[in-house]
């Protein structure tokens, strides 16, 4: 079970199976009422590091993920 728990958001914690390893930009579509948020407009970090979107994402990983604002 892949755990996004989205901070500082309505969405809160969304939970889902992976048959394979997939990248992080693709299981970001799949969270379900999740339709504003590209890996461009998000901070993800899994295990205390930021992911990126090629970075593959596999079953039992918990990532945390912070809406990215821009200060300028």
């Amino acid at each position: 079970m892949v755990t996004v728990h989205f901070k500082m958001s309505l969405l809160g914690r969304v939970s889902f199976k992976l048959a394979e390893p997939e990248l992080w930009a693709d299981v970001l579509v799949r969270c379900p009422g999740n339709i504003d948020s590209t890996p461009d407009n998000v901070i993800a970090v899994r295990r205390g590091s930021i992911l990126s979107p090629d970075d593959m994402i596999k079953e039992n990983d918990k990532i945390d993920v912070f809406p990215a604002i821009s200060g300028g």
